[in-house]
């Protein structure tokens, strides 16, 4: 407005230019809103054209308990073959030991079963009661079996199993035998990595023996106790330790055996190259070396380990109660071979200790040195047990000697105490000094 009430020019010009900047603001505002809005629409119809065409038909899906649309009963749509391949590893494993295991015992089993079989007519000869079992031999049911060679009993009690590895076979009833055990100890052939092991150790390595399958027949002397069932027949022979070693072995077994160690080896002409006699006297190898027992073991072949006549035990006795209880005994050990022919030395074998009970009966001379030989064992360990007792009752004294000064020192005063404690120093003191002294 003028100065006199008109319009200002500068004014008017003003408010125009003001009018038009508020309609442009207007026009970009309105503008901004519908561009969001259209975009807002447009996301949104996007994100429902994609979940629906991402869902199935039909009624709205819904999760199951493991977070996804199958059942939970349907574990066959949420894994596959690859997810189980540890799994598949450990079963193949297992399966293979399993089965491993299974084979290689039952192997083992009908070579214990089949060697004691291919002497059945043999042992059937020999003895009233074959197997773990009560039937007998000698009964007239069984005459027609045992001239046959036919098995008199039941066939499940012939062996006994005792591991997968070792398997026992017992027998008795026979004059001048107790019994008669076989021990056949086979390889491991249930664990394939043990077996696996000691093949490529022995390869490598000689201290770890190859694994070998073996047979240990003991037979326990009656040794004078049948005397009173047998009308007055005496078994009864003299102590000693003879034996045929193959030298291949000789170290080793006479390590293991304690009565091996009380013999001496002799070489004689009249045996193999590979093998030796051990024995205590010339006069019992002259009565015992027959050639029966030579072509027997020739027979054999080179399988064969040992033949022993003993009187001692295997394990170094400790105390003079374990070297009296000593039992007379024959052993035969051989490492088993299908191919080799075990019949003559078998029957060798089980009828030797008849030879025994008739003609082990030596001269004087002769049992003279084999006694003072087991005298001179008696005699280390009775000092063994009284230097062991002494020492238990210096032991006791010692003892007592402690208690009666722990006793004197409790009814002591301090003072008294301290001299006691000095005077007993001065007299160790003294005592040292006197040993220093003789040493010197």
């Amino acid at each position: 407005m003028g100065l006199f009430g008109g319009k200002d020019e500068s004014s008017s010009s003003s408010a125009i230019s003001g009018d038009a900047g508020d309609a442009d603001f207007a026009d970009f505002a309105a503008s901004t809103v519908e561009t969001l809005a259209n975009a807002a629409t447009q996301a949104a119809a996007k994100a429902a054209t994609t979940l629906a065409g991402s869902l199935p038909t039909g009624l709205p899906a819904r999760p199951g308990i493991f977070g996804d649309e199958h059942p939970w009963y349907a574990f066959w749509e949420r894994v596959g073959p690859r997810d189980f391949i540890t799994e598949y590893f450990i079963l193949t494993f297992l399966t293979f030991m399993i089965a491993w295991h299974f084979v290689g015992v039952n192997i083992n089993r009908k070579i214990a079963k089949n060697f004691v079989l291919k002497h059945i007519p043999l042992l059937q000869r020999e003895y009233a009661r074959v197997g773990f079992q009560k039937t007998l031999t000698t009964t007239e049911e069984a005459k027609d079996d045992v001239a046959a060679g036919n098995f008199v009993g039941d066939l499940s009690t012939l062996i006994r199993e005792e591991s997968g590895q070792e398997f026992v076979h017992y027998d008795s009833g026979r004059m001048n035998v107790l019994s008669t055990v076989f021990e056949i100890k086979l390889a491991g052939r249930g664990n394939p990595f043990m077996w696996m092991f000691e093949v490529v150790s022995s390869f490598f390595m000689d201290s770890f023996p190859a694994p070998t399958d073996t047979v240990t027949v003991t037979t326990y002397s009656a040794d004078g106790s049948d005397a009173s069932k047998t009308g007055g027949h005496n078994s009864r022979y003299d102590s000693f330790v003879w034996g045929i070693v193959n030298k291949k072995v000789m170290s080793k077994h006479r390590e293991a055996r304690y009565d091996l160690s009380l013999t001496k080896t002799v070489d004689t002409t009249k045996l193999p190259a590979w093998l030796t006699v051990m024995t205590e006297s010339a006069e019992i190898t002259e009565m015992l070396l027959t050639k029966e027992l030579i072509a027997a073991i020739e027979a054999y072949g080179p399988e064969f380990q040992y033949i022993l006549v003993t009187d001692q035990p295997v394990d170094k006795p400790t105390t003079t109660s374990e070297f009296d209880k000593a039992k007379k005994r024959l052993v035969l050990n051989l490492n088993l071979d299908s191919k080799n022919n075990s019949g003559p030395l078998m029957e060798y074998f089980l009828r030797l200790p008849d030879v025994l009970a008739t003609n082990a009966h030596f001269r004087p001379e002769v049992l003279r040195k084999v006694r003072s030989m087991r005298e001179e064992e008696r005699r280390k360990l009775e000092r063994v047990e009284e230097e062991k007792k002494a020492e238990e009752r210096q032991a006791s004294k010692d003892e007592k000697k402690k208690q009666e000064r722990d006793a004197k020192l409790r009814g002591l005063t301090a003072e008294e105490q301290r001299k006691f404690l000095e005077k007993e120093k001065d007299k160790e003191m003294k005592k040292a000094a006197k040993k220093q002294v003789k040493r010197v």
